[in-house]
């Protein structure tokens, strides 16, 4: 069993993805034994209205829900946010909210952010961060997004002492600091991005956060699932139940699936 918590269906305004659609990432994921994936919605990385990504998204997946599980887009600077965060959360049944503040023109310090915080946490669900979609040294001159900053993440989550977070396609991770602003024990860190071998981020992470706080992610269809799959085998010195956390049980637990 393998859950991927770092994919994306839909269409990315600079760039042509394949395996875009939900047909073609099932299609895929069967191909590479992946029984399930966390999906955000791409176009709402991009669209004025970031709520309208999540009815479309809500759509394409609902025929496929043992599959495709959704994840929510919301954009505190547009008006009627805290409608959108109650709707995708507790109508379309998203099992997650992710935060895009360079995409969408802001900072995790901002009031209105802050207050999307807060509410998420109400609300129960976690938290998705995603430091970056694409690479900057390949990226279109129009997408102006910017990687998200540890220590900036760190200072804007430090009021909610409760509240579950995701670091989605994530490297710089400072296990220790992590550990002292308490996120320890509610947070996952999908390897998409990270070193199993070589720089050991990995081992380094699970050596403060425990074994618990790492899942599988392949940042699809960004980039290929093969790395990924490396990764998962070269765990090979884990045990069995350690290798089985990674790939499946860690992110069932925190999504509640």
């Amino acid at each position: 069993m393998i859950i991927d918590v770092n994919a994306g269906l839909g269409s990315y305004a600079f760039r042509s993805l394949p395996h875009s659609t939900p047909e073609a990432a099932i299609a895929h994921m069967d191909a590479n034994g992946i029984d399930r994936a966390l999906v955000v919605s791409l176009p709402a990385l991009l669209y004025r209205d970031a709520h309208q990504g999540n009815e479309e998204l809500a759509i394409a997946i609902a025929a496929f829900s043992r599959r495709l599980v959704g994840v929510a887009a919301v954009n505190p600077n547009y008006p009627g946010w805290e409608d959108d965060l109650q709707r995708s959360v507790q109508t379309l049944g998203m099992k997650a909210v992710a935060l895009h503040p360079e995409h969408h023109g802001y900072k995790l310090q901002d009031p209105a952010a802050q207050a999307a915080l807060k509410q998420i946490e109400q609300l129960g669900v976690p938290l998705v961060l995603t430091q970056r979609f694409e690479d900057r040294r390949q990226r279109h001159a129009w997408d102006r997004a910017e990687d998200l900053v540890f220590a900036e993440v760190v200072a804007a989550l430090a009021p909610f002492r409760t509240l579950r977070v995701h670091f989605s396609n994530w490297i710089g991770l400072d296990g220790k600091r992590m550990v002292d602003a308490g996120l320890k024990g509610r947070c996952l860190i999908d390897f998409a991005r990270l070193h199993v071998l070589l720089r050991k981020d990995v081992p380094h992470l699970i050596e403060h956060l425990g074994v618990e706080a790492i899942a599988f992610g392949s940042h699809a269809p960004f980039d290929y699932l093969g790395p990924s799959l490396v990764k998962l085998s070269n765990l090979d010195t884990f045990s069995n139940d350690d290798q089985a956390q990674i790939a499946w049980k860690n992110a069932a637990a925190f999504f509640r699936l």
